[in-house]
């Protein structure tokens, strides 16, 4: 596995569906190998100022995995004037809410998505 330090920041749903668990699982993965940093998105929910402003000045790219097509992690960075992200939802890899088993070929294909989304936006 590529152990490779990620210039991302990481903020996933953790819903309590099938499809929260792989956006959770995703950024936890990539959190825990030290290849990326996760953020805390209830932090943001509750309007944490500190985390905000470092989100809103950080020069690392922002990943928002959403798990369903309610896209909440979405709406809650919206919702705190948080709009420089790419956003993703796992759904797009055919992972339907409520259907699709946690595999971890899947799961692999999400992470590997987001670090091709480093690879497409780091610069050198």
């Amino acid at each position: 596995m590529d152990f490779k330090k990620l210039n991302l920041l990481l903020i996933s749903c953790s819903g309590a569906s099938n499809t929260g668990c792989y956006a959770d699982r995703a950024v936890r993965e990539l959190a825990e190998s030290g290849q990326a940093e996760m953020v805390c998105l209830p932090k943001v929910a509750i309007g944490d100022q500190k985390l905000i402003e470092k989100l809103q000045t950080s020069d690392k790219q922002i990943v928002v995995v959403d798990g369903c097509p309610l896209n909440c992690a979405q709406k809650i960075m919206n919702d705190h004037g948080l709009k420089d992200f790419i956003h993703i939802n796992v759904t797009q890899f055919g992972i339907k809410k409520g259907e699709t088993p946690l595999t971890p070929e899947k799961l692999q294909q999400v992470i590997d998505f987001i670090k091709s989304i480093h690879s497409a936006t780091h610069i050198s």
